[in-house]
């Protein structure tokens, strides 16, 4: 009896619940997860097959206080209408009633967990499956490099936040002023509803208040269950944790409507790592660990850093030596005399910097501090070890096969909380790396993104679910091949960001490093226009980003609607193989770094002896070397770059090249002239590069064209 009451209850085929993560979300934040589905089917249906139902269920208070919709499609055969609930579960609201974040506790829960941002930007599954295949063939070393760079350009980013740290603590130690202000910031941020990282805590150390967020989201999958014939959870972020606790074989209940758990981004490693800091009274071990690093650093210097620093300081120094060339007439080259200058120059720098090369022998203070910090690490591995078989960590096992619960786990490459080598979940639950929409800093908060890849997955997933396989079968198909395409696409963009991050950072560090081979305090003194670049080039692609997905959705809706693809729905990503990338790339980046140098020759130049002494045309050189360089990084990234590019750099060029010669060589010829080596050097390498180039798109893989 009580049986065939709950199946008369039962409205809906299968129900879709949707999770939020950590932050202070208002009702309907989720639901809008699911809106966004909706709205992706129906782009390619049309509006007179699909409808959108709020609040269905709303004559009981507990009905009302779930916000939730009713998605009706009518497709297949026969015209029948098919029906889904579309539901979220607030659990954000209760920690309004689970009292006020603490200070203390919010400072002292920081501090512990800080050793985790060692486990953050370190190799995750995809990077550490690449360096460890053996190199196989042209394209798995190209992946091979690429891993590296990922992996050095994680390494770079804990520097960078280890040293802003450091440097702003230094900084408020000089100032009470300074001091007095961020300890007012920081007392007012703990005890504001902004603390979120008391939601954190509360997951990871505080069983007591978690275990009241868990009874509130039992209730919401039990009303779920109360609708629908099969419940599937999508949850984001720390609701990914919470709701793994909910569908845990260990819970006080159990939900066998439960059909599907997707986790997007999910919190279900890093806070499992943080509660497993904290049950096993590991943290001081993990800290231990953490300070043996400047003593690695330093024990090592003879052999890392140093060697580096000397090594960059010589190849720049000798850089510079053949660099002059470019800037001296060619009629002199036939001097005997200037070049045997020339040859003396290169000796002694050579001789300098083999004097001054460090020696690659250990000390006694060397030697004993990496013996020590070798000693103390193995003691603290064995203790943390001890530490962990005495009170293992958070089972991650859902025993999902057993139950019949489809478990996934996506996640963006960029995503620091979802992208994290460890714990290992069970096989074949984490997807490949879904595409994301934009930058690294938002990556963790677009996954469901109108223009994104997850929610035009989930509405195939609602298609098969309601038994309209044909259909689901083409989204299938279509998502997957969007999602391809769009991961090689960012994985190329992402590319390029670095690279260019990376050549302009060293541009700016060369001055300084031309003069002590440090590359710290090199990189330390340009930090103001790093920041700058990073802050402009951040914004920019993310813009990019933005517009190419939007581009891409409306050419996914287009190639499965049958409309004819148009001006708006025009989206090709066209990647250049590795092998036709080599010419542009040398050839642009030697005339990037002649220009460059050469607007530094005669700049200097110009100081010294006066605008009206030097060559009028040299302020173009800086466009030139900037254009040049950006070109030779599109080039290395894969892109196929277009003609008109090198069109504005000849231009450039021309206008360089007509420009009025100084007064001491007015009505000379050309190689009688400083500029003339130059200009006829920046010629050559514009000519290769452009030749280069258009082999190079002739040879482009057109992606979208299989999608």
């Amino acid at each position: 009896m009580a049986k065939s009451k709950q199946r008369s209850t039962t409205r809906w085929r299968v129900g879709y619940l949707f999770v939020h993560g950590i932050g202070n979300q208002k009702p309907g934040t989720a639901l809008e997860w699911g809106r966004a589905t909706f709205d992706a089917l129906r782009d390619v249906h049309g509006e007179q097959v699909l409808a959108w139902n709020d609040q269905p269920l709303a004559a009981s208070p507990e009905d009302a206080a779930i916000r939730h919709a009713e998605v009706v499609i009518s497709l297949g055969g026969g015209g029948a209408s098919r029906r889904a609930l579309f539901a979220e579960a607030l659990w954000a609201d209760k920690f309004t009633t689970l009292g006020r974040p603490s200070i203390r506790r919010t400072l002292t829960f920081l501090v512990a967990s800080l050793p985790l941002l060692l486990w953050v930007v370190g190799p995750d599954r995809r990077d550490l499956r690449v360096l460890a295949s053996p190199s196989r063939g042209l394209q798995t070393r190209g992946e091979a490099g690429l891993a590296q760079m990922r992996l050095l350009w994680r390494l770079l980013t804990l520097t960078v936040i280890a040293t802003a740290l450091a440097y702003g603590i230094s900084l408020t130690a000089h100032s009470l002023l300074a001091s007095a202000f961020l300890l007012g910031l920081l007392a007012w941020f703990a005890r504001s509803r902004r603390n979120l990282l008391w939601h954190v805590r509360v997951a990871a150390i505080d069983e007591e208040r978690t275990r009241l967020l868990l009874a509130h989201l039992h209730r919401k999958v039990s009303w779920m269950e109360r609708h629908c014939d099969e419940v599937v959870i999508v949850a984001h972020s720390q609701g990914g944790y919470l709701m793994h606790r909910v569908l845990s074989p260990t819970a006080d209940r159990h939900h066998p409507k439960v059909r599907r758990f997707i986790g997007v981004g999910s919190g279900l490693k890093p806070i499992t790592l943080l509660k497993t800091f904290d049950n096993s009274r590991i943290g001081p071990g993990l800290w231990g660990l953490v300070f043996l690093v400047p003593g690695w650093l330093w024990g090592l210097g003879p052999w890392t850093w140093q060697p580096i620093g000397w090594l960059m300081q010589s190849v720049l120094r000798q850089l510079y030596l053949a660099l002059q060339v470019t800037v001296t007439p060619s009629a002199a080259f036939a001097d005997p005399r200037l070049a045997e200058l020339h040859r003396e120059a290169i000796a002694a720098e050579l001789h300098r910097a083999l004097t001054a090369a460090p020696s690659l022998r250990l000390d006694l203070a060397h030697g004993a501090a990496i013996v020590v910090s070798l000693v103390l690490a193995s003691l603290l591995g064995r203790l943390i070890h001890a530490a962990l078989q005495a009170r293992p960590p958070y089972p991650l096992d859902l025993d999902h096969h057993r139950r019949d619960i489809e478990w996934r786990e996506y996640s963006s490459p960029h995503d620091m909380v979802g992208r994290m080598l460890g714990p290992t979940l069970p096989d074949n639950v984490e997807q490949p790396w879904i595409a994301p929409v934009g930058q690294p800093l938002s990556d963790h908060t677009l996954y469901f993104h109108r223009t994104g890849v997850l929610p035009r997955r989930l509405a195939a997933d609602l298609l098969g679910d309601l038994d309209l396989r044909p259909e689901a079968a083409d989204w299938n198909k279509a998502v997957r091949g969007l999602d391809e395409v769009r991961r090689q696409q960012g994985t190329r963009r992402r590319t390029l960001h670095g690279l260019l991050i990376g050549t302009f950072a060293t541009l700016l560090a060369a001055p300084r490093l031309f003069d002590r081979p440090s590359v710290l305090l090199a990189y330390l003194h340009a930090w103001l226009p790093l920041a700058l670049l990073l802050l402009v080039l951040t914004v920019l692609f993310s813009l990019l980003a933005h517009r190419s997905a939007g581009r891409a959705a409306r050419r996914f809706t287009a190639s499965l609607s049958g409309d004819t693809p148009s001006r708006r729905t025009r989206w090709r990503v066209r990647i250049v193989p590795l092998g036709p990338r080599l010419l542009p790339t040398i050839a642009t980046s030697t005339g990037g770094l002649l220009a460059v140098y050469g607007t530094v020759r005669f700049f200097l130049a110009a100081r010294e002896y006066g605008e009206t002494h030097v060559w009028q045309g040299y302020p173009f050189l800086f466009p030139i070397g900037i254009g040049l360089l950006f070109v030779a990084c599109a080039s290395a990234a894969g892109y196929p770059v277009r003609v008109r590019w090198y069109g504005v750099i000849a231009v450039l060029g021309c206008m360089a090249l007509y420009s009025a010669p100084a007064p001491a060589t007015m009505g000379l010829s050309w190689e009688l002239r400083p500029e003339g080596t130059l200009l006829g050097t920046l010629g050559m390498c514009l000519v290769l590069g452009l030749v280069g180039s258009l082999h190079a798109r002739l040879r482009a893989i057109d992606l979208t064209a299989q999608v």
